[in-house]
């Protein structure tokens, strides 16, 4: 099985000072045999990351080197 990492440009996070910063939103890891396989575990996994409101199309994956 592969490992895969997903995120996104979307959303934003605060500093602890309260300032908005632009920045990557880590989703989440899973495995699988290949990058759909582990892109469906995640959504089915995590149904939050739909019901928040990101965008499945804009979710990028990158395959771990483990």
């Amino acid at each position: 099985m592969k490992e895969f990492i997903f995120y996104t440009f979307e959303g934003y996070t605060e500093s602890p000072t309260g300032k908005v910063l632009e920045n990557l939103q880590i989703l989440g890891f899973e495995k699988g045999k290949n990058e759909n396989e582990a892109f469906t575990a995640l959504i089915n996994n995590n149904q939050w990351i739909i019901k928040s409101g990101f965008n499945k199309d804009k979710i990028i994956s990158k395959q771990l080197a483990i």
